[in-house]
């Protein structure tokens, strides 16, 4: 086997083990999960900013060389 991805063999033991569960803390929501992984806007109204210097940008005519 390659250095790169070493043997897997020593784990095999624990591949059939059942995922361990918390009694202490219950399972959290999907909802609750996914919105922890969520962008979230560190920078107000960056987004806003980008809208209107893209509008600029499009309305401008662009001349070709001999105009």
């Amino acid at each position: 086997m390659s250095k790169l991805f070493p043997s897997t063999e020593r784990y095999r033991d624990m591949w059939d083990l059942p995922t361990p569960k918390s009694r202490a803390h219950p399972a959290m929501p999907r909802a609750e999960r996914a919105a922890q992984f969520m962008p979230f806007a560190a920078l107000t109204g960056y987004e806003e900013l980008l809208a209107q210097k893209a509008e600029v940008r499009s309305s401008q005519r662009i001349l070709a060389s001999d105009e």
